[in-house]
């Protein structure tokens, strides 16, 4: 029986080998963009590899230390785990698919690695193209929250117009009408621009903390990812309207972040942004341009936005495997008790793990 190696987020070079072996991968699979999150605190960028002649399952993770949990510093024997931000998740290649032989195998040396880690949790968010919940079933629940918007660029021009809502069609031909230009700011020329605009946005839709990311992460994220990051702006009589990331992996582009003015929403941007790079990816050969889902995974106004441009879904899936069940216990009493110690109080009773509910 092999064994699972591991191999982090440093060793750039043999982890971009084993993801380009799988049949398909995505931004969130890359060692640059753990490498990010390494930076940004997340614990340290892993991947897991597992393979038997021409068959393998990498599962990448952020592995991180429980004793810096505040009220839990007396625990400096165990981790946890927990992906990245996006849609991350195990990625294998054809062999494998529907070796359920191979996949209980796969399993079995993870459980076996977790345990002499000392890992108490796991938790990772899937990626709704890949379907890669089929490859996590042996441990764990696999939860499906919400569905996410795709827009399949193998139809023709006329058919993928065809599924925009009357409303968007309707708004992207006005604001070409009046004169808005989209254009690829492959020289970042606007970059400074996009960030702060970026920041207005999300004070404008009070956006929770977590998405308020700072300048060193939007440079982190350059170096990262690298040609794959392409920023678009919307311009109108010469007035910045709106600005959106998207990064193209393989045959998959994804819907990164966007910001937008107050004094151009009338005339949606980000509309015609979108409108723009799915004909781009089209013409460079993409077949999926992956919209996402709505904030926090709910059916809400940027779910509703997204999915005026295609009928086409996929399930966004999560994984949460609880590795030791007395120990896991233990450190939800301990936090607990810290909470009430300090007058807090856990609101959300789903969060996961619950040791670590801010």
């Amino acid at each position: 029986m092999s064994e699972l190696s591991i191999i982090f987020a440093s060793q750039n070079c043999e982890w971009e080998q084993t993801i380009k072996s799988a049949d398909s991968y995505d931004f969130y699979h890359l060692p640059g963009y753990h490498t990010l999150h390494e930076k940004q605190g997340d614990g340290a960028g892993t991947l897991l590899v597992y393979e038997e002649g021409d068959k393998f399952i990498a599962l990448p993770l952020m592995v991180r230390e429980i004793s810096q949990i505040p009220g839990l510093d007396t625990f400096t024997d165990y981790r946890d785990a927990t992906s990245v931000y996006g849609y991350p998740g195990p990625i294998t290649n054809a062999a494998t698919r529907g070796d359920q032989a191979f996949i209980a195998r796969f399993h079995q040396q993870l459980n076996r690695y977790a345990l002499s880690q000392d890992w108490i949790s796991v938790f990772s968010r899937l990626n709704p193209l890949l379907k890669n919940h089929q490859l996590l079933t042996h441990h764990g629940e696999i939860i499906g929250l919400s569905d996410t918007v795709i827009i399949d660029l193998g139809l023709t021009e006329e058919e993928q117009t065809a599924h925009y809502r009357k409303s968007h069609r309707y708004e992207v031909r006005r604001a070409r009408r009046e004169g808005m230009e989209v254009q690829h700011d492959d020289e970042w020329a606007n970059y400074e621009a996009f960030i702060d605009l970026y920041h207005q946005t999300m004070q404008r839709v009070h956006a929770a903390p977590h998405y308020f990311f700072n300048r060193t992460y939007f440079d982190d994220l350059r170096t990262a990812l690298g040609d794959r990051l392409r920023l678009y702006v919307a311009t109108m009589n010469g007035n910045f309207c709106a600005a959106s990331l998207f990064v193209k992996t393989q045959n998959i582009i994804e819907y990164h972040l966007s910001a937008s003015s107050d004094d151009c929403l009338k005339w949606a941007p980000s509309k015609l942004i979108i409108d723009e790079v799915r004909q781009w990816g089209k013409a460079s050969g993409a077949r999926w341009l992956h919209l996402g889902g709505g904030v926090g995974s709910q059916e809400d106004a940027l779910f509703r936005f997204k999915a005026g441009f295609s009928p086409l879904r996929r399930r966004f899936f999560i994984w949460k495997w609880i590795v030791q069940p007395q120990v896991y216990e233990q450190l939800v009493r301990k936090r607990e008790q810290w909470v009430r110690k300090h007058n807090e109080s856990i609101s959300d009773s789903s969060y996961f793990p619950s040791y670590r509910h801010p």
